[in-house]
Order: structure tokens, then C-alpha cells, then sequence
């Protein structure tokens, strides 16, 4: 049995595996046996840990470890950043300033369309405004790509997806970072993003007017029940309804300062109930099929209480994968990991994603 050490964050090294859960404001934060990265130390840091136990400086998962598209993102969120603030400053949004992302964002997705999707619900010491941004972005790509949408969809489809809260910036962040529950007022201030977004957009040169109804559109429902117009579902574009199932599933997805996130297969289970009604079944077929799923190099925690790594998909059953098991069930690191497919072994389930 491995012995754990007290290491000072300070001196903590990418592959390193943790020796004890660790808890911030008595949540788990990190569970024991999980491989140390770099966001994780971070994230240590932020919360004002200063030391955490460890049961080994190196380990032999770096093939399952390594993440390549991790500067990307972190580099993306910067651009984003920098148009965010320069849209503030002008009022106005300049395609040539937000068509590179797009573009960067799309290569990434046709690319290496697992690593990038390992990256999305991230949420560490970054803005929610932009991480939810660049996120629904990536989703909406994704499923772009599996729609075969044509160039010229999928690019008016980027845009919209990266700034379809960008309204936001009209509002208090007294009102956007409140923890407690709204006000009525509050609300329909919120409900307002949509169309401050489009009057952006109006007061911008060289804009699709398809971008457009994508950023007022987003929060439109197929049953007429979303907003601003109550638009039934003929009448929604639709790339807004892409974005839309986006957006939702994001929000279920990620950390918000009123709600805890929800597993993949739980947001697929709610994008199921409501399409036919609120969302285009198609369309939420596609997310549920290939943006509700465990992504290779996923480090989970099961209800077994073992750590494993996602190395496969499975196409039959997406919330199925095929797992490395890296630890027995204390969470003391296997001296020989081994596979297992969650699809043979209906009794284990993923209880929680370790990001």
C-alpha cells in the first residue's frame, strides 16, 4: 500500500495522484486517486489551499493524461476576452475581430472533436459569461458538423453561438452575479439580454441579418412558451434552435453561483423530455448523440468509488463509454490499470466528473 505525503501546492507537478479527497467550504473539490493537472493546481491555489497529500510524483497515464488542444482553449478565451471588451467600448461588433475565433473554434471541433469537447464545462477562475460563450459555441459546432451544414450555416451558426448572450453586457452585474434567487423585475431585466444583443447587432457594419435572428431567437421556444415574441417552431430559425439546445445544455452542465452542474447523461435526459415541445427533437437528437457524452481522456469518479479514465466511446450507447480503471476501490492507484466497458456493466454508473 502506497504511503501519501503532504506536498505544498507550490511544489506540485502535472501526474502526480492525489492520496486524499479534498474538500473547499465542505464540497468535494477533488477526489482521491485523480491525476494532478495543471488546471486542477489552480484551482487549488484560487481556493487558498496550501497543501494536499499525494501518493506518488510521476505516473505512466501520461499517454491517457495529456490533453493537446488545452493552450487552445485557454488562448481562445483570451481572444474572446479581448472582442468582449472591445464590443463594450464600441458598442458595436466587428466580424473581422470575432471570424478568427470562429474559425480557430472550427478547425479545433473537425479536428480533434474529443479533446476540445474534454475542455467545454471547465470552470475555474475564468468569467462564466465568456467560458458559457465559448462553450455554446463549440456545442453548436459539433453539431453542425454532424448535421453537415454548409459552410456558410456553420460560420453564421459560430458567430452567433459565441456571442448569443452578448447582450448581457447591458445588465447590472449586481443582476447577473446575484446568488439568491431574482426578483420578478430582476427577471424580466435578464429576459431582456436577447433583444439589447440584436440592437448591438443593428448598430454593427457587415452583419448577417441570419446572426441576428440567432442572438434574439435563442431563447424562443417550439411550443411558443420562450421569449421575446413567444415564436412557435416554424417561425424560429433554425440555427437559433441549435443554439438554443446549446445554451440549455451548457447551463445544466456548468457551475453557476445558483445551481450545482448536472452529469452528461442527466442533461441528456432532460433534453429528451422536453423535445417535441420546447426543442426540435432532431437537432436534440444530434446533442444527445454526440455533445451529452463522456469525451476520450474524461477523468471520472464511479459509484464503485474506483477512478477511471474514458478511453473509448461507445456508439451505441454514448453515455456508455469504455473506461481504463486506474484505481481499486480506497482510490490507491492500481499497479495494472485494466479496461471496462460501462455498457457490459450496467450496475456501475459515472458519478461524477473529475474537471
Amino acid at each position: 500500500m502506497k504511503m501519501s505525503l503532504k506536498v505544498h501546492v507550490d511544489d506540485l507537478k502535472n501526474g502526480m495522484i492525489l492520496g486524499e479527497d479534498v474538500y473547499s467550504n465542505g464540497n468535494l473539490l477533488l477526489s482521491k486517486g485523480m491525476i494532478i493537472k495543471e488546471c486542477y493546481i489552480k484551482k487549488l491555489i484560487s481556493r487558498g489551499i496550501s497543501e494536499i497529500a499525494v501518493l506518488a510524483d510521476k505516473t505512466y497515464y501520461d499517454d491517457i493524461f495529456l490533453n493537446p488542444v488545452e493552450k487552445f482553449y485557454v488562448e481562445t478565451y483570451e481572444s474572446l476576452r479581448k472582442v468582449v471588451e472591445r464590443i463594450k467600448e464600441t458598442d458595436k461588433i466587428e466580424v473581422s475581430r470575432v471570424f478568427p475565433i470562429v474559425e480557430s473554434i472550427l478547425e479545433a471541433v473537425f479536428s480533434s472533436q474529443n479533446s476540445v469537447l474534454s475542455l467545454t464545462g471547465f470552470r475555474g477562475e475564468g468569467d462564466y459569461f465568456l467560458l458559457h460563450a465559448l462553450d455554446v459555441c463549440i456545442y453548436s459546432l459539433i453539431a453542425a458538423k454532424v448535421m453537415k451544414l454548409s459552410y456558410e450555416e456553420v460560420v453564421i451558426l459560430g458567430i452567433g453561438a459565441l456571442l448569443h448572450d452578448i447582450g448581457k453586457i447591458k445588465i447590472s452585474d449586481s443582476i447577473i452575479n446575484k446568488v439568491g434567487k431574482l426578483t420578478d423585475d430582476e427577471y424580466d431585466e435578464v429576459k431582456k439580454h436577447s433583444e439589447y444583443g440584436y440592437q448591438i447587432l443593428l448598430k454593427s457594419p457587415q452583419i448577417n441579418s441570419d446572426i441576428e435572428k440567432v442572438i434574439l431567437q435563442h431563447h424562443e421556444r417550439c411550443d411558443g412558451s420562450g421569449y421575446p415574441k413567444k415564436l412557435k417552431d416554424k417561425d424560429i430559425h433554425m440555427l437559433s434552435k441549435v443554439v438554443a439546445i446549446a445554451d440549455i445544455y451548457d447551463a445544466l452542465t456548468s457551475d453557476r453561483v445558483y445551481q450545482k452542474k448536472v452529469l452528461p447523461h442527466e442533461a441528456a435526459e432532460y433534453l429528451l423530455c422536453i423535445s417535441n415541445t420546447m426543442i426540435d427533437a432532431k437537432i436534440a437528437k444530434v446533442f444527445i448523440d454526440n455533445v451529452a457524452i463522456y469525451p476520450k481522456g474524461c477523468q471520472v469518479l464511479l459509484s464503485n468509488n474506483q477512478v477511471a479514465f474514458v478511453i473509448d466511446s461507445n456508439p451505441k450507447m454514448p453515455l456508455r463509454p469504455v473506461l481504463k480503471i486506474m484505481t481499486d476501490k480506497y482510490r490507491n492507484p492500481l499497479p495494472v490499470p485494466y479496461e471496462f466497458s460501462l455498457q457490459e456493466n450496467s450496475h456501475v454508473l459515472i458519478k461524477q466528473i473529475c474537471s
